[in-house]
């Protein structure tokens, strides 16, 4: 009996993962089967809601909106969070700055993510910072339309989301011994060896951790592309759009093959490299 004990540990996360994950999957699986009725839907069975959204004119340009930002987003996080991550793992050897750089990066999300949105305004607008920096210098001679473009997107995911890859990419980088980084070195390795060899596979398992992150908290993110994104249409808002019509049906199949795109995505991703070196290696 004791050594089942503790087993008990798992239990509380067995449940909520059950009742707040597995049972509304479910139901939003069985849901997107039903014949929508509107306000909601009939309970008779029909593939149509997948065949219509599958077959409907703007699907394809949805879905290459839809990976082109969240694959672009994440490639961008990781040419920026990189080097960032290699230079305080192995360049910053205070531990009062790392802390200082760690409370920098935190600042942010101590904001109410409103105030955060509306802090754009003043940053990318035409009268705004970047704006009149641009324009003071001479370098432009307008304003630039920063706002309400794919541009103003990225950019703002990439604020937000960048820390979701620079964290995953210092913890692989904090196993790596830096003797080995000296040692390469002194055998006259070629940098780019060492930059591959050493650091960028020991740091792999990090890269695609992080980039799941990023990818997976902008392809289901549908506020951030209907505020900032000027009328760029994804899978995201066409799924908040169904459900916003009381079209439950068409939402839930929206849904499953959003869900499943992103299961797909991963399955790759952690065909390449497994990430439990992270932890167990």
């Amino acid at each position: 009996m004791v050594r089942h004990m503790r087993y008990l540990l798992i239990l509380p996360g067995l449940i909520t993962y059950i009742f707040f994950l597995l049972v509304p999957l479910g139901i939003m699986t069985a849901m997107s089967f039903f014949k929508p009725v509107w306000p909601g839907y009939k309970m008779e069975f029909t593939v149509s809601n997948y065949v219509s959204y599958l077959t409907s004119p703007q699907f394809l340009t949805m879905l290459i909106n839809t990976l082109y930002t969240s694959i672009g987003t994440a490639l961008i996080c990781l040419v920026i969070g990189f080097p960032f991550a290699y230079c305080y793992t192995f360049k910053i050897k205070s531990q009062r700055v790392k802390n200082y750089t760690i409370m920098f990066l935190l600042a942010p999300f101590l904001i109410d993510w409103t105030i955060r949105s509306v802090a754009w305004l003043s940053i990318l607008g035409e009268s705004g910072v970047i704006n009149s920096l641009l324009l003071s210098s001479g370098l432009i001679s307008q304003p630039l339309k920063i706002l309400f473009t794919p541009a103003a997107l990225f950019i703002i995911w990439v604020q937000t989301n960048l820390l979701f890859m620079i964290f995953p990419i210092n913890l692989a980088l904090g196993r790596l011994d830096p003797e080995m980084i000296s040692a390469a070195r002194v055998l006259k390795a070629p940098p780019y060896r060492v930059l591959y060899d050493i650091i960028f596979k020991a740091a792999l398992p990090g890269v695609i951790c992080g980039f799941t992150f990023v990818f997976v908290n902008t392809i289901s993110d549908y506020v951030t592309p209907s505020l900032w994104a000027g009328g760029m249409q994804t899978l995201g808002l066409s799924i908040s759009t169904y459900a916003g019509q009381f079209l439950w049906p068409q939402a839930s199949a929206a849904g499953i093959i959003l869900l499943s795109i992103c299961i797909i995505m991963l399955y790759i991703l952690f065909k390449i490299v497994d990430i439990k070196k992270l932890v167990y290696e």
